[in-house]
């Protein structure tokens, strides 16, 4: 698989038009690299759509670049709702529910994504709601697989046209934004900053030629949008964009037929960066679109089917564990190399030590046999088990609350005497066997340890617990023997 250039091309097709708008990723504005179009009359029936798009695709070199398309509204359903949650799971949960109140198909045949258009203050949402059918997104990308691309996500007209009107267009107003596509038209209406209202129409007329078609559509997508809105005020302001066609003609023609003003909707130009390729001057859809494959799109609508999607993540985990792989037989063969030069390296040491033992054996055997016999007096001469050792690790025992010490007797000949009060036996059980414990563990001298007696007695009026605990010493051998041979001796005397 060849390695893609980090450039990212939106691609538009239909059966008089394609047209690729390739750019570089940027953190902000649009970097523009080059603007393709090529228009012809290919009837998808008959197979013409898949091979100029596979044409187009070779002669301007598509598979090298991150492949972006945009599908026509007119070809969907898409609606603006209020629903009555704010979390994205309840939503999209909500409009597959209903999705058969707005499309005459059931949801198992429909591709439905939804992106929320605004937060309210009563909890509740604004919704852009799409319902394509799966026939429609996987004949578009069978014409995409006919031209040996694989698209990374397919973007709905509607969304790429508001994201590029919110972006350029900052601020409040209220205003229509019409495009002109080489298969329909579509308005947009954007009111502070957030898509309010949206229409697509089809069309087989030639843009030139729709003058009378476009007064009609626009006047027609204007009073549907007056009544649907809350306030019934319809937009300050038509503006026309194209990506195929001069819309100055247009805006003059149309500018006598409406009481707002309408014009090129120039505002579009300010999302291009100073060094930008020359483009259409007001091609919102794919520059939206742009935004949109770089996560700066404010409306998001994604058609990319889910088994495509689980396809691709397929393909990505195979990747990288081919990657990974394959650095792992690098990573062995380089170990490989350095595990038989460090063999010979050690060999060779082996033998150079081999040869200083030899040399200093007899002494290393004197010296092992004066720390022995050192050992040996060490442990004649050192004690373990001190008072403080032993206060120290009692100390440690104890629990932190509930139980005290009243009295400690402490004798090197006889052992440890432990008096104080708790508030349960269960405290003076635990602290015996924890005693136990560490005799086992370390400190011989509580290995013996057990309960002498508990009674209950009174303590400010509160009952508790009066125990003692004695822990025995068991006298080491040999100085049990040095003492059996001081008595017989004061006997002899």
């Amino acid at each position: 698989m060849s390695r893609k250039s980090p450039n990212i091309s939106i691609l538009q097709f239909g059966e008089h038009l394609i047209a690729r708008l390739r750019i570089r990723r940027s953190a902000k504005g649009i970097d523009v690299l080059d603007y393709d179009i090529e228009r012809g009359n290919w009837p998808a029936k008959d197979g013409s759509l898949d091979e100029a798009l596979k044409n187009f695709a070779t002669t301007h070199n598509l598979a090298e670049d991150h492949v972006f398309s945009i599908i026509a509204r007119h070809e969907m359903t898409a609606r603006i709702l209020e629903l009555p949650s704010q979390d994205h799971a309840e939503i999209a949960g909500m409009i597959r529910l209903s999705a058969e109140e707005y499309v005459p198909f059931p949801a198992d045949e429909l591709l439905i994504d939804q992106c929320i258009l605004q937060k309210l203050p009563d909890g509740r949402s604004k919704v852009l709601a799409v319902f394509a059918h799966q026939d429609v997104v996987n004949a578009h990308v069978k014409t995409l697989h006919h031209a040996q691309l694989e698209p990374e996500q397919i973007f709905l007209s509607t969304a790429c046209l508001a994201s590029a009107a919110i972006a350029a267009k900052q601020g409040a107003g209220r205003f229509a934004l019409v495009n002109l596509a080489s298969e329909g038209l579509e308005v947009v209406v954007i009111r502070d900053g957030q898509l309010e209202y949206g229409r697509a129409i089809a069309s087989s007329q030639n843009i030139e030629d729709m003058e009378e078609e476009l007064r009609v559509e626009i006047r027609a997508s204007l009073s549907a949008y007056r009544r649907e809105s809350e306030d019934g005020e319809s937009v300050n302001d038509i503006y026309l964009a194209s990506d195929c066609a001069d819309v100055a003609p247009h805006c003059l023609a149309l500018a006598p037929e409406f009481e707002q003003p309408c014009a090129p909707a120039q505002f579009i130009t300010s999302l291009l960066n100073q060094d930008a390729a020359p483009v259409p001057a007001f091609a919102a859809a794919p520059l939206g679109a742009a935004l949109l494959a770089q996560d700066r799109g404010a409306v998001s609508i994604r058609l990319l089917p889910a088994a495509l999607v689980a396809a691709r993540q397929r393909s990505d985990v195979k990747r990288k564990a081919i990657h990974l792989a394959a650095a792992g037989l690098v990573v062995l063969a380089g170990l490989g190399i350095l595990y038989g030069q460090a063999a010979r390296q050690r060999r060779a040491y082996l033998r150079d030590l081999r040869a200083q033992i030899s040399q200093i054996e007899p002494a290393a055997q004197q010296i092992a046999s004066k720390q022995k016999q050192l050992r040996i007096l060490q442990t004649q001469v050192e004690r373990s088990g001190s008072v403080v050792e032993l206060m120290a690790s009692l100390v440690d025992l104890f629990p932190a609350a509930g139980m005290n010490i009243t009295r400690l007797i402490y004798s090197r000949e006889t052992g440890l005497e432990i008096y104080g009060r708790a508030e349960n036996l269960t405290q003076v059980e635990r602290l015996a066997q924890d005693l136990i414990d560490v005799g086992k563990a370390s400190l011989a001298q509580f290995a013996r340890a057990e309960q002498a007696y508990e009674h209950k007695v009174l303590e400010r009026n509160i009952e508790v617990l009066d125990y003692k605990i004695v822990v025995p010493f068991q006298k080491e051998k040999g100085e049990a023997q040095t003492e059996e041979n001081v008595e017989e001796s004061d006997t002899g005397e």
